[in-house]
């Protein structure tokens, strides 16, 4: 099986808390037609979807991660290269969650199980080092993994050395709009929006004086209103404040 990862990213843009990258992994070949950008799609639809997707799951007939990069981060290390952590994040994730999944299928190959321990080694390291993600180039953890299944890579949306910050850790195929054109990267557009959504609603309850559920974080008249009046909280993104 040649393997594909799609990913989708959300909150580049707001003025508070993380930006977050969404992967998805298909297992099997099904039909995923029914999967639209989650921009055309009510709440209800796609909470729906959402569901389905977390069922397939289940099913092992696809893995989905997502990784952050938290408003402290995108202050330090600003928008591009967050987004770059929050990728890396996913991406251990996903991989995990797949070397997991194949280590049933594979019990007899001696040499393939060897490369997964040694990617679990790899990976514990990260784990154990937060600050190791920063700038890891996942060349060791991608030639283990070749070794057990080729890998075909596909990033969402854009410029690769925005995604990537010139740290090409795989293939790429990066085209504008893929959430219109590649069903699965609208599966991830959905996740981000309907995990989103339900964030929101929470932290709203805990900050009810910024709006957040009305908002949703983003640089409206209403929370920069509430910025002004109320001061940068803990979740702002600073950088992304200075001018108010």
């Amino acid at each position: 099986m040649k393997l594909k990862l799609y990913f989708d990213e959300a909150w580049r843009w707001p003025l508070a808390w993380p930006v977050v990258v969404w992967c998805i992994l298909p297992i099997e070949n099904f039909d995923s037609s029914i999967f639209k950008d989650s921009k055309k799609l009510s709440e209800k639809k796609r909470k729906a979807l959402f569901e389905n997707i977390q069922n397939l799951e289940k099913d092992k007939k696809l893995f989905f991660s997502y990784g952050f990069a938290e408003n402290t981060e995108i202050d330090k290390f600003w928008i591009s290269k967050s987004i770059n952590i929050a990728s890396k994040r996913a991406m251990i994730i996903i991989i995990l969650k797949y070397i997991y999944f194949i280590e049933e299928q594979i019990w007899i190959d001696g040499d393939k199980l060897l490369n997964i321990q040694k990617i679990k080694k790899e990976i514990d390291g990260i784990y154990h080092n937060k600050e190791k993600i920063y700038d890891y180039d996942f060349s060791k953890i991608i030639s283990l993994l070749n070794k057990i299944e080729k890998i075909h890579w596909i990033i969402f949306d854009g410029n690769v050395d925005f995604w990537l910050s010139k740290d090409l850790w795989f293939k790429v195929i990066s085209i504008i709009k893929w959430d219109d054109k590649v069903p699965f990267i609208s599966w991830a557009s959905i996740i981000a929006k309907v995990v989103r959504d339900t964030y929101m609603i929470e932290q709203a309850k805990n900050f009810p004086e910024y709006g957040f559920e009305k908002h949703k974080w983003y640089a409206t008249k209403l929370h920069r209103e509430n910025i002004k009046k109320y001061g940068i909280s803990a979740f702002h993104r600073k950088s992304f404040c200075t001018k108010i």
